[in-house]
């Protein structure tokens, strides 16, 4: 393979350099603060004005960059833009990046190298670092010592040390060991859709390595020195998810298939009379006409908008699978349209390609020509005004039978570039999703869109949730939907889910008993079963189990308030809503090897069961006061403490200095909602409410609350301030203060005026009402 040789000629650049090495050429390019992107053409061609990208938000390379300075030495260049600097070697050419502190990061072994049309990049792998990230990937949270693929496979009943599966999300975060015993934190981004791999030091230990079989050879330095912020730049780069409804937040059950009609009714009706929380259910294939996408069958479903109606009376909302594959089927309307519209892929001699699936024989739309996403969001558009709210987007790997996937050498457009499947193929669901979630922004403009990926690319996240695909109704896959969960949050898609107790396979009460508990902390809270598994409702394995589905289904509603903070927290800061703890707690060794164990948002840690048998579980507190949420007891860390865990309860801790915000439990999120609890906890802090409609675009415009609360609190002194921004007038109507782990003080002050407590010596608890829209409580 060649690589970069010496450096033969240098000019500066808007926000960079472009140099030159024998025939190649080497642009570094600074878009935003702490954002550089290299890009090489081994060839040498001019470079165009930016990359062509599915991945970055189209303003991103709108933007002005920012100013930079360059410094020419006699064996190096330094191209410097506020506290980062890349370092470029001029014999041979190659880059190291600094961060705020000055370390090193990311340097170059071999830099760049190709050969044909294959592409890499080659670095030094530093002492003690440690690697992240790379979406939805089999095995541990931490990446280092292991190489992965990326190209986007349906591997239903997937090991947990499968290679590929369905998503391709080519980032990494990395942390570094610095000065002072401290890390610091930097992300790589290899935007380049064709097949790549990424190698963490697994076959060559000194070295981490990335590439591609084709493509461009273009990768983004994401600065931190915290995670935090490198997940801030990797998600202003990629795009962060809007607000989702509200509704999207409560539970959903759905199964390979409920059907016919009457068995969606008496599924709710079941639901509702247990007194069972539920919003969503799902209708997988067996809902159409024959598997033809967009039909319904006309026996089974003689009239689904009638239907969607009864049921959103009952609090419910359908949300439908939707394939790709269109059947070829003279005289079906997809099929007709479709041929006649020209939106189906081709081979290059420009016969169609079909392949098999559901349907039979099918067509596939080329979801990388707009004409083709449009066309594919009218069918979205009529399917909304039968009442359905949300899609399903399955088998967009896409998955054709016996195959596995489309020929390579199939065509796709390419918004007009043109190019083969190797370039398209994983990018076929991203660009799926994108079809289904711009049809309902243009057809339901004054809704926010639910749509649900299989497959994905970077970016992904400004259009679709994710789940993590066709587990198995198995302990190790309940432990890998976690690890699975906190890996797509920190690669940039927080709204992510695994199908609670098991696709494959049926669970044991125990094991379902569990996974629900490890669901109600899911951003997306759905149970999934495959045809012909035995009943997968939370009533389906016996009282026991019932009751502990039913504690847990009502904690996660209480929970909402605190959830849909969390995303609005995501919107502006790039974080997710499942966390490692070392994404708070970075230079705390011990966090890094934690993957059982994480925190829910900024104030909860959660340590779930995930073992056979198990009645107790150890686990890690890192430093600071922690109560549990149960019981208030009280631990102090860095610690690590044994905890009991019978199989109703799931280990839950609040951290000192929190204000967390829960509502009342609900059996869907259209009942109406006037009460809310704020729990306060000893400490120095805070926290934040946020408050919309819960379904429209008009937190765009100021039509939102967001109550930000600072706390000074011991067991006898409160101090709780309360500073809102917005113009939406909240409904909430009761307010009750819930203060922890106090010695009861003999008044409390609201905003100038005593109010009357509750206190509970037994549970060190003072309970006071609060006006609404308070300023100030204090003792």
């Amino acid at each position: 393979m060649e690589s970069l040789g010496a450096l033969t000629a240098s000019q500066p650049i808007a926000g960079g350099l472009e140099l030159q090495a024998g025939p190649a050429r080497l642009r570094i390019q600074a878009l935003a603060d702490g954002i550089f992107r290299v890009w090489v053409h081994p060839d040498g061609r001019p470079f165009p004005m930016h990359p062509f990208s599915y991945a970055v938000r189209p303003e991103c390379f709108a933007a002005a960059p920012p100013s930079v300075t360059l410094h020419r030495g006699e064996d190096r260049l330094v191209l410097s833009q506020g506290a980062w600097r890349v370092v470029v070697q001029r014999d041979p050419v190659r880059l190291h990046f600094e961060g705020s502190s000055g370390t090193p990061l990311v340097a170059d072994s071999f830099g760049p190298v190709w050969e044909a049309d294959r592409i890499a990049v080659w670095k030094r792998r530093a002492e003690g670092e440690r690697f992240f990230g790379l979406g939805e990937k089999t095995g541990r949270l931490e990446r280092t010592g292991r190489a992965y693929e990326n190209w986007n496979t349906d591997d239903s009943g997937y090991d947990t040390r499968d290679d590929p599966l369905y998503k391709t999300i080519p980032c990494y975060l990395a942390l570094c060991p610095g000065g002072d015993q401290r890390f610091e934190a930097y992300g790589i981004f290899f935007d380049n859709t064709f097949r790549s791999w990424f190698d963490f030091g697994g076959r060559a230990p000194e070295h981490v390595s990335f590439g591609a079989d084709g493509g461009e050879l273009v990768y983004y330095f994401l600065a931190g020195p915290t995670p935090a912020d490198v997940l801030a730049r990797y998600t202003w780069l990629t795009g962060r998810f809007a607000l989702p409804p509200r509704w999207a937040l409560g539970y959903h059950q759905s199964r390979w298939s409920y059907y016919p009609e009457a068995v969606v009714r008496a599924l709710v009706a079941e639901f509702r009379a247990r007194r069972l929380p539920l919003d969503v259910v799902h209708l997988d294939i067996h809902y159409m006409d024959g598997y033809r996408i967009f039909t319904w069958d006309p026996e089974r479903f003689p009239d689904p908008k009638r239907l969607a109606e009864d049921l959103r009376r009952e609090g419910v909302r359908l949300v439908t699978i939707v394939d790709p594959g269109v059947k070829v089927d003279p005289g079906y309307r997809l099929h007709d349209e479709g041929l006649a519209e020209d939106v189906f892929v081709r081979y290059p001699d420009g016969r169609l390609y079909a392949g098999e699936v559901w349907p039979g024989r099918c067509y596939f739309p080329d979801f990388t020509d707009p004409k083709a996403r449009d066309w594919f969001g009218r069918y979205v558009g009529e399917f909304l005004q039968t009442g359905v709210a949300g899609f399903w987007c399955d088998m967009n790997e896409p998955s054709v039978f016996g195959g596995g996937t489309m020929p390579d050498l199939v065509v796709h457009r390419l918004e007009g570039r043109g190019g083969t499947h190797r370039e398209a193929h994983n990018v076929y669901g991203l660009l799926m999703a994108r079809a289904v979630w711009e049809a309902c922004r243009r057809h339901a403009p004054d809704r926010r869109p639910f749509v649900i990926t299989r497959a994905a690319y970077a970016g992904v996240q400004r259009y679709a949730c994710v789940w993590t695909g066709d587990n198995v109704a198995d302990w190790s896959h309940l432990r890998q939907a976690l690890t699975m969960m906190l890996s797509l949050g920190l690669s940039g898609e927080p709204f992510s889910g695994s199908d609670i107790g098991g696709f494959i396979g049926t669970p044991t009460p125990e094991l379902y008993a569990r996974w629900i508990q490890l669901g109600a902390c899911s951003p997306l809270f759905r149970t999934h079963t495959a045809h012909g598994t035995p009943a997968q409702e939370p009533w389906s394995f016996g009282e026991e189990v019932e009751a502990i589905a039913h504690r847990y289904l009502t904690w996660r509603y209480r929970l909402l308030p605190y959830l849909y903070t969390c995303f609005d927290e995501h919107r502006h800061t790039g974080l997710p809503v499942l966390r490692p703890l070392w994404l708070h707690y970075f230079d705390d060794p011990r966090t890094h090897d934690i993957e059982d164990t994480f925190l829910l948002g900024p104030h909860l840690l959660v340590a779930p069961v995930l073992e056979q048998g198990a009645r107790s579980r150890r686990l890690y507190l890192p430093a600071g006061r922690w109560y549990d949420f149960w019981s208030d007891r009280c631990y102090e860390g860095p610690a690590d403490v044994l905890v009991e865990a019978p199989l109703d309860v799931l280990p839950v801790f609040v951290r000192a200095g929190a204000v967390l915000p829960l509502g009342p439990a609900l059996q869907h999120t259209d009942e109406p909602c006037d009460t809310l609890e704020l729990h306060v906890y000893p400490g120095t802090g805070g926290g934040t409410l946020y408050e919309d409609d819960g379904h429209s675009w008009a937190y765009e415009s100021g039509a939102f609350r967001r109550t930000t609360f600072t706390l000074a609190a011991s067991t006898t002194t409160l101090s709780l301030k309360a500073d809102a921004e917005g113009a939406y007038r909240s409904p909430l109507k009761h307010l009750t203060l819930y203060w922890h782990d106090c010695d009861g003080p003999e008044k409390l002050e609201v905003d100038g005026r005593v109010v009357d407590v509750r206190y509970e010596t037994a549970r060190r608890l003072l309970q006071a009402e609060l006006p609404v829209h308070f300023a100030h409580v204090r003792t």
